[in-house]
């Protein structure tokens, strides 16, 4: 099981390393929107590279944060089907997903995402719309980079399953909407009753007084 959690450990931290990365390209793209438009009703002056730019930045930090999104369990779940399941049965249903749909969709797109990306970089590909015609082969190399994080993101996910499946521990196993819900009003409730008691003390305390 060592051989498990290194695996594990190494590949969701690459995916942590990346989105580290990639995250502060958000406040970038909202500087250049800002910035547009800005000088598109402020100036009337519109540029050239906005719209280029805008979902250069966008498609950076999505594509590279879809493997870190995956490992926070945060694509989107239909967990009314498996969330009163155990966890040994919704590890096994999981990771049959994962054989069956997850591994052959990726590996399939990213075997005919691969010639297209070098063939953009050996005849430097430039964007067709817009009037700036930006180089575009970083931009499609960022988006096979994103989709093979993704895939090994999976291979974590599916090693994760197993070992729930092996051990029926949970502690690996995405949580269900409605686990994080229960958890979130005990934790809420928790609080409610520390401060219903401080308030209390504080009250006799005072009365003794």
């Amino acid at each position: 099981m060592s051989i498990f959690h290194g695996v594990i450990k190494v590949i969701d931290k690459i995916s942590e390393i990346f989105i580290k990365l990639v995250q502060w390209f958000v406040l970038f793209l909202i500087i250049t929107l800002v910035y547009e438009v800005f000088m598109r009703y402020a100036v009337g002056a519109p540029t050239l590279w906005s719209y280029d730019v805008t979902y250069f930045s966008a498609s950076l930090f999505l594509a590279l944060g879809m493997a870190y999104t995956l490992k926070e369990g945060g694509h989107v779940n239909i967990d009314i089907l498996i969330e009163r399941m155990s966890i040994r049965t919704r590890a096994i249903l999981l990771a049959a997903f994962y054989l069956i749909l997850f591994f052959p969709l990726w590996v399939l797109i990213l075997d005919a995402f691969l010639p297209n990306v070098l063939y953009s970089w050996a005849t430097g590909e430039r964007a067709r719309v817009g009037s700036w015609m930006p180089i575009i082969y970083p931009f499609k190399t960022w988006l096979f980079v994103g989709v093979a994080l993704l895939t090994l993101q999976g291979v974590s996910e599916f090693l994760k399953l197993i070992y729930m499946a092996i051990t029926n521990e949970d502690k690996y196993v995405a949580k269900s909407s409605l686990e994080r819900v229960q958890e979130e009003i005990e934790e809420k409730e928790a609080l409610l009753q520390e401060k219903t008691e401080e308030a209390s003390n504080e009250s006799t305390e005072g009365g003794t007084e």
